[in-house]
């Protein structure tokens, strides 16, 4: 029986009706070679582990509210505190900042502002290492703050106006100085700037502003440029990939995930299959998501996290590159722990050549590394669907089936000393699967190990495998391929 070839270096889709695709991709990502020739024209490889760098001493409440880097230097709102941190891991309390959920930051290198949403605002002056809250009584309660020609501009917590401080002074307001939505008066959500544009983003449109100076209100709508697109989560707005990225949709519209083009274009990049994932959380939950990103390796990821106490939180991982160079939009999940769950970070900084995580559950600071297989010693699980195999509604055999890892990978004592990939099975669509099936994939040097399931008997319709692991190892599938006959009928 001749060797065929499977379908498994893809990332997540699955479908609305799990027969025509059930595959999920978690913890890793696919690849495509950038070579004439390779042992595959797809692979997976595993998503990076996370050590620990420092820790904040925050306890359980202490979780990350979000981070930006100021003059080189990172500065985080962990608990209701801001730190700053040194390249040796030495963490500095500034002082508190209260409120509970996600804080909007933005800086001009001197002061950086605090937005809690709906509630207080502070500036921390990094030159008189000095917290102070913004009490200026025409200061508006706010959502978002972004930095523009010298200006800090908020979004008002109502949605009705967007308003800017004194020139480079965070604690100075003029209550004449505020702007509206113009094409359309729906609810202001957030704010961004990409290209020194300000893009006003409301729930159904986004309109762009530029900086025309003189006396009063400083900003105009730039004539002809605005999006038919809304925000539907403000802290979904994410520089990515030259551009930026957000989680919204036009008027009657579902959420789905979109990348600016233009000044009056956008391009969704979500597969039907995220929006459907996306469309199980409801519209508070939703409202709430939020978005990091990063590169590694030459692959430029972002990553959406949606939270629920109802269903499984989750967080999704577009991958850009994967993307352009296979020319299908292309997800992975991130996961913490063996169970539905989202990746526990909250937010992360690229800074003194290191990729830092800050933590949803406490006050650790961690590093991304690819040469670390857990995260801060827990276990770090991964999993793979394939693509449905059939032959045309025939029953058929196949003998065996060979799943090619990067073997010989293997620690030298302990858990993963030998490390194991579990196979199970549906001949059902993916509603249901067998029972596991282990076997190893090679101790350390034993690069010619090969994890083969034989005996794999008769598939009625169509098949979907999936494949699995926990040990602290490295994890790069290369290939699946696996020998068939056609039965009958």
């Amino acid at each position: 029986m001749p060797r065929l070839p499977l379908e498994i270096g893809t990332g997540f889709y699955e479908s609305a009706s799990l027969p025509l695709n059930a595959q999920r991709c978690i913890n890793l990502y696919p690849v495509v070679p950038q070579a004439t020739t390779s042992f595959n024209k797809r692979a997976l490889f595993g998503t990076p582990g996370i050590k620990t760098f420092t820790t904040t001493g925050a306890t359980i409440t202490g979780f990350n509210r979000g981070s930006q880097v100021m003059k080189g230097v990172p500065y985080f709102v962990n608990g209701q505190r801001l730190y700053s941190m040194d390249s040796a891991g030495l963490v500095t309390d500034h002082g508190v900042v209260g409120g509970a959920g996600r804080v909007s930051l933005a800086n001009n290198g001197q002061f950086l502002v605090i937005v809690i949403p709906g509630a207080d605002a502070f500036a921390f002056d990094n030159v008189a290492s000095t917290l102070t809250q913004i009490t200026d009584p025409d200061f508006i309660s706010s959502n978002t703050v972004v930095f523009k020609d010298g200006f800090f501009v908020f979004s008002a917590s109502d949605g009705s106006v967007f308003f800017n401080s004194a020139l480079n002074d965070p604690f100075t307001y003029d209550a004449l100085d505020f702007g509206t939505a113009e094409i359309n008066p729906d609810r202001i959500v957030g704010l961004h700037v990409n290209h020194n544009e300000l893009f006003v983003a409301g729930e159904e449109t986004i309109e762009l502003f530029q900086n025309v100076g003189g006396a009063g209100f400083p900003f105009q709508r730039i004539p002809g440029a605005n999006i038919q697109k809304g925000v539907y989560a403000k802290f979904s707005l994410r520089e990515f990939d030259n551009t930026f990225v957000f989680v919204g949709g036009g008027e009657n519209e579902d959420p789905a995930i979109w990348k600016v083009t233009g000044s009056s274009s956008v391009q969704k990049i979500s597969t039907s299959a995220i929006d459907n994932a996306i469309q199980e959380f409801n519209e508070d939950e939703i409202s709430n998501a939020f978005a990091w990103d990063y590169a590694e390796g030459g692959n430029f990821f972002v990553g959406f996290t949606f939270e629920s106490n109802r269903i499984p939180s989750k967080t999704f991982v577009f991958d850009a590159t994967t993307t352009a160079l296979s020319g299908v939009s292309t997800w992975h999940e991130r996961q913490t722990g063996v169970t539905d769950n989202r990746w526990r970070v909250n937010s992360m900084l690229r800074i003194f050549g290191k990729h830092f995580v800050f933590d949803q559950i406490d006050g650790r600071i961690g590093e991304l590394d690819l040469g670390t297989f857990d995260e801060y010693g827990e276990t770090l699980f991964w999993s793979k669907s394939s693509a449905p195999f059939a032959q045309q509604g025939i029953a058929f055999f196949y003998g065996e089936i060979e799943l090619f890892m990067e073997a010989g990978v293997g620690l030298t004592t302990g858990q993963g000393s030998d490390p194991v990939v579990r196979m199970d099975f549906s001949d059902n669509g993916g509603r249901s699967f067998s029972a596991e099936f282990q076997r190893n994939y090679g101790k350390i040097g034993e690069y010619s190990a090969r994890t083969i399931w034989r005996r794999q008997g008769r598939i009625p319709v169509q098949r979907i495998v999936r494949f699995t692991g926990s040990d602290p190892v490295k994890r790069n599938i290369l290939r699946l391929e696996s020998n068939a006959e056609l039965g009958t009928q």
